[in-house]
């Protein structure tokens, strides 16, 4: 029975990851977020829908601004020039520069665990290994295009942060532990170090294809094009003949 003891899974799950800004929680299909930046400054929570969208624009305009040029364009300046907003409401919301890219990276957070989560629940429901990679695959790439703007500033923002390689490193452990828990359900138990390493393995082949997907266009990975959907199955077809292979 796939995944039935597993931390996710079509009955029962429950799965909780510490980002370093907060905690995300999967219980029974519904995701929660919750913050906890300790020692960071916090942003002020809109409650107006007008706010919410203000809020959002200057979070998305950072994002862009980040993908086109890197930390020399992220300037207050140009992010009130994208997003059409006013001084007074980025610093009602951020307090300041190191408050909004706090907040761009709690967006990230906030949108690509839970979505996820949501697909590694929904793979747990697949009849078999080839089936459950897959999907997970496929989605994944899915999660990537959504969000690249997003996660290129997670994956390349964090570089020269400490704290934020720090959250990094954990988000990608967390991620890739429930990847690991969704194979080990449809595969003999079997506790030897072979077998460990090469799900580990399985993972950071799978976590380095997404990070090509966020990092390049196709174009300039390869002369060949190639659908999304089809990158991503042929990646769910390596993972699985990897995993299952005896020597």
């Amino acid at each position: 029975m796939p995944f039935r003891n597993a931390n996710i899974g079509s009955l029962h799950i429950r799965h909780s990851v510490g980002v370093g800004w907060g905690q995300i929680e999967a219980k029974n299909s519904q995701i929660a977020y919750s913050c906890n930046m300790a020692k960071q400054p916090v942003r002020r929570k809109p409650e107006q829908e007008r706010s919410v969208k203000s809020m959002n624009r200057m979070i998305e305009a950072g994002e862009q601004l980040f993908y086109e040029g890197g930390s020399s364009a992220l300037t207050l300046n140009a992010v009130l020039d994208r997003a059409g907003t006013s001084t007074g409401s980025f610093y009602a919301r951020f307090g300041d520069m190191r408050g909004f890219t706090n907040a761009m990276h709690e967006h990230v957070l906030e949108l690509v665990s839970a979505e996820l989560i949501k697909a590694y629940a929904k793979a747990s429901k697949q009849p078999d290994l080839e089936s459950a990679v897959q999907a997970i695959c496929i989605e994944s790439f899915k999660i990537v295009s959504k969000h690249r703007f997003s996660l290129y500033f997670f994956a390349v923002g964090n570089l020269q942060d400490p704290q934020g390689r720090a959250i990094g490193k954990e988000f990608r452990f967390s991620m890739s532990d429930m990847f690991i828990e969704i194979m080990k359900s449809y595969l003999p138990k079997n506790s030897s170090l072979a077998r460990k390493q090469r799900l580990d393995f399985a993972a950071r082949m799978g976590v380095s294809a997404l990070y090509q997907q966020i990092m390049f266009d196709q174009k300039e990975m390869s002369l060949l094009t190639v659908k999304e959907k089809n990158s991503a199955i042929a990646l769910a077809d390596m993972i699985c003949l990897y995993v299952r292979a005896t020597k």
